[in-house]
């Protein structure tokens, strides 16, 4: 049963929280983590709240006192707080939800790995993360002590990636990388590098959100070591709303890159959090000032209990649409959907190109800037012309008018 306290013993219980852990220490920060039954000594807890505390079937519930320290104890619509504590949703799995929607297990070939693309490779390293975000794609695995890597589970991977020459390029997942010991991830990098057909290591971190002290000199050293002629190592996060934005945050980017590793973003198009172009302009703006570069913007994945996060298509199509124009195209994510059914990533733009007018040899297309129509012509002699969705007469002469 959660016992709810007022305003101020929540304000006294964080600031308690706070004072005893180290802050800029890692460790001290795991070790100070919030569980689920713990929520109501740091929120005012709405009945919604409660429910998805007690009866959640998604992953478990904790956060680091820094990634805490970033939300509003009394507004149940905070963002942050969004990501953090459940809500009633979660506790509702419906007939189009899918523990595995991706079908990551089916394309799994040994334990922990996914192989869905020819040259690409997925290795979940790891069940533990320094947050258990509410809208985590993976939460049939992440938190589960069940699905802890053994060493020699890495090992099975590492042989399969080693006898199959196709593949280029790993992911390293999970939960978190960088929530395992410095001895493993540097082993999991020196197998990688030592691997010859393996060029492109990508480590999928939250980290720099969650608990940003987690980029120490030791871990960007050992990154630094193996980012070499034989293996670039790359960096993909995923901030979702400004206020995640910190100093903190900037400075742990910071050490990355001085090591020679490139980060982007890939955020999660959230229902309440982030789905309105503003918030997500804003995003964007702040990430380049912090040197990240956008990647993807993901539509929300099918999975138990994420009712509450999902949003329409067409609300990602309309923010990029909208950013297109106001921010460099660096800043500017491609927004994807991962195909429940193992399909892999699609991108799904704004609808700048209009069609082909054959008898003009004139495409039409509209401007992000002005959002006026423009023309173009396909060159004499072209072969392509049966590629292009084809303008009626009708269609064009509106278009001439514009």
């Amino acid at each position: 049963m959660l016992v709810q306290n007022s305003l101020s013993e929540v304000l006294q219980a964080r600031e308690e929280l706070f004072s005893k852990t180290k802050w800029t220490d890692p460790t001290s920060q795991l070790q100070n983590r919030v569980k689920g039954e713990e929520l109501s000594r740091y929120f005012l807890l709405t009945d919604s709240e409660r429910i998805g505390i007690e009866e959640t079937i998604r992953l478990l519930v904790s956060t680091t006192p820094y990634y805490l320290s970033l939300s509003d104890p009394s507004d149940p619509n905070c963002p942050i707080r969004r990501m953090i504590v459940p809500t009633a949703d979660e506790a509702v799995f419906s007939l189009e939800e899918s523990p595995d929607p991706l079908e990551e297990e089916r394309l799994s070939p040994v334990r922990g790995l996914t192989h869905m693309y020819p040259n690409r490779v997925l290795l979940f390293s790891n069940h533990s993360c320094s947050v258990y975000c509410r809208h985590c794609m993976r939460g049939r695995k992440v938190s589960s002590s069940d699905e802890r890597m053994e060493k020699s589970d890495l090992e099975s991977a590492f042989d399969y990636i080693k006898n199959h020459p196709q593949i280029e390029d790993v992911v390293v997942s999970g939960g978190d990388p960088l929530n395992l010991a410095d001895n493993r991830l540097e082993w999991i990098l020196k197998e990688l590098n030592e691997i010859p057909h393996v060029k492109i290591c990508r480590l999928g971190t939250r980290n720099p959100v969650t608990l940003p002290f987690r980029i120490t000199e030791n871990i960007c050293n050992i990154i630094e070591k193996y980012n070499d002629d034989n293996l670039s190592i790359f960096c993909n996060t995923q901030f979702n709303h400004p206020k995640e934005c910190t100093k903190e945050a900037k400075e742990a980017i910071l050490r990355l890159l001085k090591v020679g590793v490139s980060v982007g973003n890939q955020a999660v198009l959230l229902k309440g959090i982030n789905d309105d172009e503003e918030t997500m302009l804003t995003l964007h703006k702040k990430l380049l000032e912090m040197r990240v570069r956008a990647y993807y913007l993901y539509d929300p994945e099918l999975i138990p209990g994420s009712r509450g996060f999902r949003t329409p298509l067409a609300r990602g199509i309309e923010i990029v649409e909208y950013m297109r124009g106001k921010i460099g195209g660096m800043g500017i994510p491609h927004f994807v959907n991962d195909l429940p059914g193992g399909g892999g990533k699609i991108t799904i733009g704004a609808n700048w190109y209009l069609g082909y007018f054959p008898k003009t040899r004139q495409h039409a297309f509209r401007s992000a800037v002005t959002k006026k129509i423009h023309f173009s012509f396909e060159p004499i002699g072209s072969d392509k012309e049966s590629y292009y969705p084809t303008i009626s007469e009708e269609e064009w002469e509106r278009m001439k008018q514009t």
